[in-house]
């Protein structure tokens, strides 16, 4: 039987994900059809059930992560300590809800140079927020946090989660003097929400401490990827985090397990790599 996988998001039509899951499925021999599809705030319990058999999974994007957390009977451990799932797998009795962003955040930082960071700025306070912090507590316990967002609820939520996993956390009152300190930032807002920010960064010739990642990628490099990199400071692609939480999510779909690694799984993420490009 032919499975059907998608992307469901709102908006949906910049992204890459059928690109890349469709070199991973040809690289390993299976037929399985993966689409995006525009589905907004509030619309995914409805299309969940009305999806056909042959349906075996789905990945979610923003701003269905938190809905898809509430509508899964199981989760692994990444999507029950952040309330936020990025994955949904079908079982024989409903849905069970996984996050992979964790793994593709860890990831693409190691991949970096990046594997233990000391101190670092989270920008933002949604679902991708919560997954960065929990990535960067998985790599370093020991950890400084810095948190800068405009909502001061959801930001004090987010100093608190950090808190409870034992991360030094507090909240940053701007983005220029906590990046003068910390090893590394982590912007994990839309593409284009920080362009005011990066211009009035340039105009004062901000001068960051170290790396970034911009979970954003379209357009790379984003305005303010290109700030670190006009400071001559190392800068990670969004799209590095996209092509790993992928792989973690074709390993749930096919292995049933986040952490059990795909037959050839070199060959796989080459293909998925020349996909982005």
């Amino acid at each position: 039987m032919l499975r059907k996988l998608a992307v469901l998001g709102s908006p949906i039509e910049h992204s890459k994900s059928p690109a890349i899951h469709a070199a991973a499925y040809r690289v390993l021999g299976i037929n399985w059809e993966y689409e995006k599809i525009e589905v907004r705030k509030g619309g995914l319990k409805p299309f969940v059930e009305g999806l056909a058999p042959e349906w075996l999974g789905l990945s979610l994007t923003m701003p269905l992560k938190e809905e898809a957390a509430r509508l899964a009977e199981s989760l692994n451990p990444a999507a029950e300590l952040t309330g936020a799932v990025n994955t949904l797998v079908r079982t024989e009795t409903g849905w069970s809800g996984y996050n992979t962003d964790v793994f593709g955040i860890a990831q693409a930082l190691r991949l970096a140079g990046i594997s233990r960071p000391a101190s670092v700025l989270i920008i933002g306070s949604g679902a991708t927020a919560t997954s960065a912090v929990t990535a960067i507590g998985e790599m370093n316990s020991d950890a400084e946090v810095l948190v800068y967002a405009r909502n001061a609820k959801t930001r004090g939520e987010l100093v608190s989660f950090a808190k409870s996993m034992g991360l030094r956390a507090k909240a940053a009152r701007n983005i220029k003097n906590a990046g003068k300190k910390v090893a590394l930032t982590i912007a994990t807002l839309p593409g284009g929400a920080l362009d005011e920010d990066a211009a009035k960064l340039a105009k004062k010739k901000f001068a960051p401490a170290g790396a970034m990642l911009d979970v954003a990628y379209s357009p790379w490099p984003s305005a303010f990827a290109g700030v670190w990199h006009n400071a001559h400071k190392p800068i990670i692609s969004g799209l590095e985090m996209l092509l790993w939480q992928a792989v973690g999510q074709i390993r749930i779909f096919q292995n049933g397990s986040p952490d059990q690694p795909l037959l050839n799984e070199v060959a796989v993420v080459e293909a998925m790599r020349h996909a982005l490009d």
